[in-house]
């Protein structure tokens, strides 16, 4: 009985060892203007901004006009990627304001520099969807 026991532990701990999970790259990973480029122009991207904890909606239009729809409020503007990859919005008349964005894993970020020249995450790209949708 005991040495049947031990056969049986050994073999689930066998078997479990087939389902573990490789852990995915967390590290993060700067786009490429192209890499941005594709993720942006003629979407609707949501937005959840993670310091406010407000969410957004953003429609990229490929001639560099944007639709921005948040707190139930519609808000209009520019947009372009400049040669650094960053993307940069102009939103109601104010000038642009660019901002770096990152992979990690399978998520997408949209990082700002702090005053001590650290790069802070400030958005989390929830979804992009092809066309505008709102």
């Amino acid at each position: 009985m005991y040495c049947l026991k031990q056969v049986g532990i050994l073999l689930v701990a066998v078997t479990l060892t087939g389902c573990q999970i490789k852990p995915e790259n967390t590290e993060p990973e700067k786009l490429s203007p192209k890499e941005v480029s594709s993720l942006f122009i003629g979407k609707t991207v949501e937005s959840f901004n993670l310091i406010s904890g407000s969410t957004s909606f953003t429609y990229y239009h490929p001639d560099g006009s944007v639709e921005q729809e948040r707190y139930w409020e519609k808000r209009n503007g520019f947009w372009k990627i400049n040669d650094k990859g960053e993307i940069c919005l102009a939103m109601q008349g104010k000038p642009f304001s660019c901002r770096s964005i990152y992979r990690e894993g399978e998520k997408f970020y949209k990082y700002r520099l702090v005053a001590d020249g650290k790069p802070e995450k400030v958005i989390r790209y929830r979804q992009f969807i092809d066309g505008r949708t709102f």
